[in-house]
């Protein structure tokens, strides 16, 4: 019995459609039965896949997705992915990695490098699948580890700087260990080191966001 090519599982699926397919993200050619993520539940943030059965009015949209539900969501709250097949995006990566090759030979490259991602023989990482090929400004790298701020204000609004750019760029970022100082004022009861780890902390629902 034969196996398609790039098969992939339900969840497989809804993970390359949401998270690595090239999206039309001003949705400007979205119409009835394209295949689309929704959100599912406002208050989690699930998103399923489905396909528009309707375009109402304003920005109301009637989705039915795989399992049969009927949605009626917001614009705002569908993604349309460009790219429905994975040998679509494999395609894409192939070209863009090639890209950086001599001009004489990227076509060569191109051919090579899709042959090794086709059937999952070589799977990148996310932000490679996400960015290769486009024209969008992110990163190839999944995580950054930088350094723990300075130990004071400046310091610390200086590392929110650096982790509000690798996150717009679609990367992840981490310190490498807490501040000493504020460690040990934590340990004798004080809040204000609070109030500024919790800045931190904050500044994570900031990736992503475009400049």
């Amino acid at each position: 019995m034969s196996v398609a090519k790039n098969e992939l599982n339900p969840l497989g699926r809804k993970i390359f459609l949401d998270r690595y397919a090239l999206k039309d993200v001003q949705k400007e050619t979205l119409k009835v039965g394209d295949v689309v993520v929704a959100v599912s539940n406002p208050k989690t943030g699930q998103r399923e896949i489905g396909m528009v059965s309707e375009l109402n009015d304003g920005d109301a949209i009637t989705v039915k997705l795989d399992e049969g539900t009927i949605l009626h969501v917001k614009r705002e709250d569908v993604d349309k992915p460009l790219e429905t097949d994975p040998a679509q995006m494999l395609a894409r990566v192939a070209k863009g990695i090639a890209s950086q090759e001599k001009p004489e030979v990227r076509k060569q490259w191109e051919k090579e490098f899709n042959w090794l991602l086709e059937d999952w023989k070589f799977v990148p990482g996310g932000r490679i699948l996400t960015g290769a090929g486009t024209d969008q400004n992110l990163t190839y790298f999944n995580c950054y580890v930088i350094p723990s701020p300075k130990d004071s204000r400046g310091g610390i609004i200086a590392s929110l700087g650096q982790m509000t750019e690798i996150m717009s760029r679609g990367g992840g970022s981490r310190y490498e260990h807490i501040i000493p100082q504020a460690t040990a004022q934590l340990r004798q009861g004080r809040k204000r080191p609070l109030q500024w780890l919790g800045k931190l902390g904050r500044a994570l629902q900031l990736r992503n966001r475009p400049d």
